[in-house]
């Protein structure tokens, strides 16, 4: 047991935890589980659960959370959760908990997976040593470097870039962001782009396009797109736009020419629109620098229990387990 950690990814939605171990130099997890967040009051409670269902008495911990860290204490962005380090190992008795960004915990473990879970959006060169930019939507928009240290070490650097202002380019957007802006004062690519999201964004499609507004799932907006849709159609691939430019703009900022790679649920239902020549255009149209991003790759990263990879292998690193 003590050669394990726990490791839990803790978003918006939902409370994933499994233990993590080092098998051969790889690390492996299992007693998996996956909580509904809207099931608990708090995540200790989550933690609780997970705990008294599996009957085990891990000693260390490394958590990804969906919010802003400091010194060991979290407040979630998108569920009313306030998260200490502290106060977990006082009430179960561990050694040592680790609290980090999720998408920390997301970046890190993109080194640790081989090509096969990697599905390519824009053709490219990476270039070794050069940061990597790790984004995309999900019940938020999370977004990371990762630097290469050398000798197997990476270094991320985390902060709310999800949270960037958006940037309309046509006309649809300039309306949509109007009614975005009017209703909800600032208007952020995880506003236009995420789960949290979507319900301002199709109640402002439904007044530029003069349609009501209807209770309609992610899923069957996708349909009515599919079927012809002019409105639903317009509206996702805004988002797809909104994800392309805004990583875009990341690789462009951070010298990121050791590729994009995408993440998050929202990014992998709307893949189709990511590689439209328009959202392409939004990532590689730059002015007199667009000749940078030319060859600088995009890709899509398909694995649910990543950031709890990504944990166990940040965890790794920074205590020597």
């Amino acid at each position: 047991m003590s050669d394990r950690v726990l490791v839990g990814d803790v978003g918006g939605t939902n409370v994933r935890f499994a233990l993590a171990e080092k098998r051969g130099g790889k690390i492996e997890i299992d007693e998996f589980a996956k909580l509904a967040g809207d099931n608990f009051e708090t995540f200790d409670d989550a933690l609780r659960q997970y705990l008294e269902d599996t009957g085990l008495n891990p000693k260390r911990a490394c958590f990804a959370m969906a919010g802003p860290v400091r010194d060991g204490e979290v407040m979630l962005t998108n569920r009313n959760w306030h998260v200490s380090a502290k106060r977990l190992c006082s009430q179960y008795d561990f050694d040592d908990i680790q609290i980090i960004n999720d998408f920390t915990a997301m970046a890190r473990s993109v080194p640790e997976h081989s090509s096969d879970y990697f599905e390519e959006i824009l053709p490219g060169e990476e270039i070794p040593d050069l940061p990597v930019i790790v984004a995309g939507p999900g019940t938020g928009f999370g977004v990371a470097t990762l630097f290469p240290l050398g000798d197997d070490a990476w270094r991320v650097l985390t902060g709310e870039g999800g949270h960037i202002a958006y940037a309309p380019r046509d006309t649809i957007e300039f309306d949509v962001a109007s009614v975005l802006m009017r209703e909800q004062g600032y208007v952020s690519n995880e506003l236009v782009a995420s789960g949290m999201g979507l319900e301002y964004v199709h109640s402002a499609f439904c007044e530029v396009f003069g349609r009501e507004m209807e209770d309609i799932s992610p899923q069957a907006m996708r349909q009515r797109a599919d079927a012809g849709d002019e409105m639903f159609d317009q509206l996702i691939a805004m988002r797809a736009k909104a994800v392309m430019g805004a990583v875009g703009d990341l690789a462009l900022a951070n010298g990121a020419l050791g590729g994009v790679v995408l993440a998050g649920g929202v990014t992998e239902r709307i893949v189709d629109y990511l590689r439209r020549p328009d959202a392409i255009a939004r990532f590689r149209e730059r002015g007199p620098m667009s000749g940078y991003l030319a060859n600088c790759p995009v890709r899509l990263m398909h694995d649910p229990e990543a950031p709890l990879i990504g944990a166990a292998a940040y965890y790794a690193q920074e205590t020597l387990w």
